[in-house]
């Protein structure tokens, strides 16, 4: 598999009209799109309610550029007073899969 090629872990939820909203956050430094390896190493940064989607970086890359994100870092350190979403905030989400 290339590197355009590469899956990840995305932080992300459903939006309106089925678009898939990334999860970017606001750092010093600027807005990072953090990126995950890996399901367990997202839940291990940011919980188990977290909600995410696995997409090629290739795709991740672009979609970050098109919002105006300053990085979009791997396997990114997440301070432990970052908001992270409990059971309860998912009740409202319908997920499907793509068509």
């Amino acid at each position: 598999m290339t590197e355009q090629e590469s899956l990840v872990v995305v932080p992300a939820h459903p939006g309106a009209c089925d678009q898939l909203i990334f999860e970017a956050r606001r750092q010093p430094d600027g807005l990072v799109l953090p990126v995950f390896s890996s399901v367990r190493v997202l839940v291990a940064a940011l919980g188990h309610s977290q909600p995410w989607a696995v997409l090629p970086l290739a795709k991740v890359m672009d979609a970050a550029t098109a919002a105006r994100v300053d990085r979009v870092v791997l396997d990114a350190e997440v301070s432990g007073d970052a908001w992270r979403w409990e059971p309860l905030d998912l009740g409202g989400f319908s997920w499907r899969q793509p068509r």
